[in-house]
C-alpha cells in the first residue's frame, strides 16, 4: 500500500528542485542543445554546445539586468556590439565578464565547428548586494569601475572547470538542498573568478612594492603556467619567456598568489585531475598523464595529500546516489 503523504512530500521535494531547462538544436540546421537552469537568486547558468552545418548568424540584445560571465571551451567566437563599433572575441580557454549593455549584438557562428560555453549570468541587484554585503567602499568603487565600464578577460584556471565539473552535482539533490548547492557553486565560481580578474590590478598595486612590468611579467608567467599545465616550464625556463630574473619570479610569484611557483603548479594539476575524475569516464593512470604525472603513484599520493583521499575513490565519495 502505497503511503500517500510520503508520495506527496516525494513529489513536492521534485518539484521544488531546480529544473534544468533543454533546447536541441533543431535537426536541419545542425546538433545540440542549449540548457540552462535558474537559482533562487535569479542567477541563470547555461550550457551551449553547439555544431551548425553552415554559417549560422543571430543577434540579439544583451539585457543590461545582468552581468554576464562566459567561458569558452573550444572553438572561439566573435561578435560586434551596434552603434559601439566594437568587436569583441573570446577564444578557447579564455573566459569574459560584462555588464549587458542593452544594446543589439550581432554574431556568427561559423559551420561544421564545435562551440561549448559555459555562461552565468547575475542579475544586477544581486550582484550589488554581494559586493555591499562583503567588501568595504573603497572596494566596491574599484570593483564597479573595473566590472561595470568595459569587457575583462582572464584564463580559465583548473579550479574554474573543477567548479564546473561540480554545478552538474546540484541533481543529486531534492528541494531547497538542489538550490542551496547550485548557489553555492555560483558564489564559489565568482569568488575565484573575481578574484583572477581584479585582485593583481586592485589589491595588488596596493599592498605590494612590486613594479608594474614586474607583475606583468609575473602575470604572463602564471597565464603560461595555466596554458601547458601538463608541460609547465621550469622556474628558469619560465623567467626567459617574460624577461625577468628567477630571483624575481619566484619572490615576486609568492608575493602576489600567496604560493610558490612550484606549489601553484602542483595544485593547479590537482585541481585539473579532480575535474576530470568527476566529469570524464577516463581511468586515473590516464589523468596523471593528463595533469602531468609520469608515475600514477606519485599522482596518487600528491591527490590524497590534497583531497584526503585516493582518485580511484574520489568521484564515488563526491557523488550522492
Amino acid at each position: 500500500m502505497t503511503n500517500q503523504y510520503m508520495t506527496k512530500l516525494y513529489h513536492d521535494l521534485l518539484s521544488n528542485s531546480p529544473q534544468t531547462v533543454t533546447i536541441d538544436i533543431p535537426a536541419d540546421m545542425g546538433t545540440g542543445q542549449i540548457s540552462q537552469v535558474v537559482t533562487k537568486q535569479g542567477a541563470v547558468v547555461s550550457d551551449w554546445k553547439m555544431n551548425y552545418f553552415s554559417d549560422m548568424n543571430v543577434q540579439g540584445v544583451s539585457c543590461e539586468d545582468y552581468i554576464q560571465l562566459l567561458f569558452c571551451f573550444n572553438d572561439s567566437v566573435s561578435w560586434n556590439i551596434a552603434d559601439a563599433r566594437q568587436c569583441v572575441s573570446i577564444q578557447k580557454g579564455e573566459s569574459c565578464i560584462y555588464r549587458g549593455h542593452g544594446k543589439m549584438e550581432y554574431l556568427c557562428y561559423s559551420g561544421k565547428t564545435n562551440f561549448l560555453f559555459k555562461n552565468i549570468k547575475i542579475p544586477m541587484p544581486y550582484f550589488h548586494k554581494i559586493l555591499s554585503d562583503y567588501f568595504e567602499d573603497s572596494e566596491i568603487d574599484a570593483y564597479e569601475k573595473k566590472l561595470l565600464t568595459g569587457i575583462s578577460k582572464v584564463s580559465i584556471t583548473p579550479y574554474m572547470e573543477h567548479i564546473f565539473a561540480e554545478v552538474k552535482d546540484f541533481t543529486q539533490y531534492r528541494g531547497g538542498l538542489g538550490y542551496l548547492f547550485l548557489e553555492s557553486k555560483v558564489f564559489e565560481l565568482l569568488s575565484v573568478y573575481l578574484s583572477e580578474v581584479l585582485e593583481l590590478s586592485i589589491l595588488s598595486s596596493s599592498y605590494i612594492s612590486i613594479s608594474k612590468s614586474d607583475r606583468d611579467s609575473i602575470t604572463e608567467a602564471k597565464r603560461i603556467i595555466d596554458s601547458q599545465l601538463a608541460f609547465a616550464p621550469s622556474c628558469e625556463e619560465l623567467a626567459k619567456k617574460v624577461n625577468i630574473s628567477v630571483s624575481k619570479l619566484t619572490k615576486g610569484f609568492n608575493s602576489l598568489f600567496g604560493t610558490s611557483v612550484h606549489a601553484y603548479i602542483i595544485d593547479q594539476r590537482l585541481e585539473k585531475a579532480a575535474g576530470l575524475l568527476l566529469e570524464s569516464d577516463l581511468n586515473v593512470s590516464q589523468i596523471a598523464t593528463l595533469v602531468g604525472y609520469s608515475k600514477p603513484s606519485n599522482f596518487a599520493a600528491a591527490f590524497k595529500k590534497k583531497y584526503g583521499v585516493i582518485p580511484k575513490n574520489y568521484k564515488d565519495e563526491n557523488t550522492i546516489g
